[in-house]
């Protein structure tokens, strides 16, 4: 059957997953794209791969549970902070919501965009070696949103570190809620 697969692949120019690999399969609701050779640059929601290579990804929200429950891990949310809307009134109080995370997670917006500066990637290569007691060998792992770029971008920056097992939570905290899991309220850590 999967020779079958691989040649209706090979002619029709897709990619076929194999059901054997159905560990690091999305979830079937989310459309697929394959892995750019360097960060994304292009629309930040939007459709993400399947894969990240050089990391894992975790494919359901009971893996990452599991994997949460071992103390080596570090959690880290790369979703964007909220920004004060651009038509607003000078002066007029802003309140954004609160940001609701996976609880543990340490909350790093902005290092998750295509392009950053110096000082940002040397500021997230120092939160990620205080969070991780400066262990290459610690579980790192990353997630922000479903069918959002920042979490495998900064899950391939942290790859880029040196770190040699990073773990990407592709279905990001909307996956973790329709679970049924809680969330907590958490502050940047940048």
């Amino acid at each position: 059957m999967l020779k079958y697969l691989v040649l209706i692949a090979v002619l029709s120019g897709t990619t076929a997953v194999p059901a054997a690999s159905a560990a690091n399969a999305p979830s079937e609701s989310a459309p697929v794209t394959p892995e750019p050779p360097g960060y994304w640059t292009g629309p930040t929601n939007s459709p993400v791969p399947a894969t990240l290579t050089g990391g894992t990804v975790i494919s359901s929200a009971s893996r990452l549970r599991a994997l949460l429950r071992r103390k080596d891990a570090v959690l880290i949310d790369v979703s964007n902070a909220p920004k004060r809307p651009d038509n607003m009134a000078p002066g007029a109080p802003w309140l954004p919501l609160p940001h609701r995370a996976i609880p543990g997670a340490a909350w790093m917006p902005g290092v998750g965009a295509g392009e950053i500066t110096a000082e940002l990637d040397g500021l997230f290569r120092q939160k990620l070696a205080a969070a991780t007691g400066n262990d290459p060998a610690r579980r790192v792992i990353v997630y922000c949103h479903k069918t959002c770029w920042l979490s495998w971008n900064a899950a391939k920056r942290a790859i880029g570190y040196g770190y040699q097992h990073v773990y990407w939570y592709r279905d990001g905290v909307e996956g973790w809620k329709a679970a049924g899991l809680p969330t907590a309220i958490i502050e940047p850590q940048l």
